[in-house]
């Protein structure tokens, strides 16, 4: 018999939270996104680069995010 939607949520919402983490990792990486996404992922780059061009953020370096993602990923537990 195959499992509903309904029920494999319900069955990954059982896992532990590094494992659905590896679930939904997985899932993403084999699904292609859709239109929708991508217009929302367009969208929220194009605010970006105009808060930058308007001052309202700054750039960082590439090492310097990943120290920072890092860091914060550390911390939360």
């Amino acid at each position: 018999m195959i499992a509903t939607v309904a029920q494999l949520v319900e069955k990954a919402l059982l896992l532990p939270s590094e494992a659905r983490s590896e679930l939904v990792e997985a899932l993403l990486e084999r699904s292609e996104p859709s239109d929708m996404l991508l217009m929302e992922q367009l969208r929220l780059v194009e605010e970006r680069m105009a808060k930058v061009e308007n001052g309202e953020s700054l750039l960082i370096a590439e090492d310097e995010g990943h120290r920072l993602v890092l860091k914060s990923l550390s911390q939360v537990k």
